[in-house]
């Protein structure tokens, strides 16, 4: 089995400084709130406003940075986020922590989007799945250690070195970004003999081979003379064989991506709408319940406050198993995937509503419950960048502010919940109504969008095949020609194309 590139692990490390940003804080609520002689509600609100960070500096920061190469955004962003932190770790008042909180935001939602597009287009169409679900397990394990980790460090050296530990690990991304991204399309493949481009008569080879991953992006033609690339195919044993030209040249350099009209433009697809509200509502519901187990641990189930840990661990155990295992399924069939890890995380949080009553089965629902709730995340961003067709960066962004929209709804309706007087255990079972709602929109979404948007993609490749194999024909026919100006002029033409 092939690894994985060298950049896809550095993602990984900068997904997990970036969610464990977001969770860090809980772990040191009281520690800033008597530093900075504030009420825990300020605080708290360094949490939410975080959140609305992600939620809106995801797709605004990705659009802004369409005409950099992807490359160039992910080092953007992950110094962004680097400065960010230093600025709340350094920040001498309430003020300008928040505005530091805010910084780091906004590229967090960014890069994620961003690293999952770029992972998916490091590797063959087989692994793509696997790739975003690598990348997200960085955000797996910030969701499980970010506030223990925020906890420990704060009550060991003081709560600003919390944020300078997301500043060393975020560093460590940066560097190992800078070190294994590719530069160009070019990096990281093998010469190749230049026959293979070209035949005796110096017309360009054309093929008809999958682009890196036809899932995410419409079917393209790759030879040189169609893209006007003319880069290198990559050799037999590089850790980027089987990517095609055109998915190379998108990697590093700039310019060559889609433009901003192109990314906004995918972004009114109402397949992309469709997609966007899955996830809002399909996992909007695992916060609702997630924030509230701690309290329904000790409160319903009868745990004594020791246990809440290990529990924790368990649920977090179970978030790496579905992430691995949604990647995997999502390989295999997307969209089967995506409805059917939705129904089960709707069946498993109407039954926590039972489950969390009883302490053996609330020990075996949580891992359970781990398990549903990532398997979702990697199907659900395949198919945002799916909808989205070959202009994915910001519609890919999008889809993490929804993740995070939707969490945020969740927790309130739970927290009114609760406030209301229907009980702890309520959560739940509003939980799985919330993620039903996604899965009815999947389904609706899936049954009068996504195939109308598919036949529509394959009548445009039906069409781009055929524009592809006239100008093939007129240039063939240029280079058997006399020379002359007329015949000169349009070969001209033709090259640049």
């Amino acid at each position: 089995m092939k690894t994985l590139p060298l950049a896809i692990w550095a993602m990984v490390i900068g997904a997990f400084a970036m969610g464990a940003d977001e969770f860090i804080v809980a772990g040191v609520v009281r520690e800033i709130a008597e530093d900075l002689n504030v009420t825990y509600g300020q605080v708290g609100a360094l949490e939410s406003i975080y959140a609305l960070g992600v939620a809106i500096g995801a797709p605004v920061f990705t659009a802004i940075g369409t005409k950099f190469g992807r490359r160039s955004m992910l080092l953007l962003t992950t110094a962004v986020f680097l400065f960010g932190n230093v600025v709340s770790a350094l920040g001498p008042s309430y003020e300008l922590i928040m505005a530091g909180r805010v910084i780091s935001a906004t590229a967090h939602g960014a890069f994620l989007g961003i690293a999952a597009v770029f992972a998916a287009e490091l590797v063959d169409a087989a692994r793509k799945g696997r790739a975003v679900a690598i990348v997200f397990s960085g955000l797996t394990a910030s969701t499980v250690l970010g506030a223990p980790l925020g906890a420990a460090v704060g009550q060991a050296f003081g709560w600003r070195f919390t944020f300078w530990t997301l500043v060393v690990f975020g560093g460590i991304a940066l560097l190992g970004l800078l070190i294994s991204l590719p530069r160009t399309a070019k990096q990281g493949v093998h010469a190749y003999d230049a026959h293979h481009a070209h035949d005796s008569a110096g017309v360009h080879a054309h093929t008809h081979e999958p682009t890196v991953g036809q899932s995410l992006v419409e079917p393209v033609e790759t030879s040189a003379a169609s893209h006007g690339h003319g880069h290198a195919s990559p050799a037999a044993g590089s850790e980027f064989e089987g990517l095609d030209a055109h998915a190379l040249a998108h990697l590093g350099g700039a310019g060559n991506g889609p433009t901003l009209r192109e990314q906004l433009r995918a972004l009114t697809r109402p397949a992309v709408w469709g997609a966007l509200l899955t996830t809002l509502f399909g996992y909007g519901g695992v916060f609702t319940s997630f924030v509230y187990l701690a309290p329904q641990y000790t409160e319903v189930t009868g745990f004594d406050a020791g246990w809440i840990t290990p529990l924790l661990l368990l649920f977090g155990a179970g978030l790496f198993v579905g992430n691995a295992l949604g990647g995997k399924l999502a390989d295999k069939a997307l969209m089967p995937t995506v409805l059917g890890a939705l129904a089960t995380l709707a069946v498993v949080l109407f039954g926590m509503t039972f489950a969390i009553q009883n302490p053996i089965s609330a020990v075996i629902m949580t891992f359970v419950f781990g398990v549903t709730a990532f398997a979702v995340v990697a199907p659900l961003q395949l198919r945002v960048m799916k909808a989205a067709g070959h202009a994915p960066d910001v519609a890919s962004a999008a889809n993490i502010s929804a993740f995070t929209l939707g969490s945020a709804i969740g927790i309130s309706l739970g927290g009114a919940a609760i406030d209301g007087g229907l009980g702890l255990a309520s959560v739940n079972w509003i939980g799985g109504l919330i993620t039903a709602t996604g899965l009815i929109i999947a389904v609706l979404t899936w049954a009068l969008l996504d195939r109308r948007a598919n036949a529509t993609t394959h009548d445009r490749a039906h069409e781009h095949e055929q524009s592809s194999a006239g100008e093939s024909h007129d240039h063939h026919s240029d280079t058997m020609a006399p020379a002359g100006p007329a015949t000169a002029g349009h070969g001209h033409a033709a090259h640049h194309h």
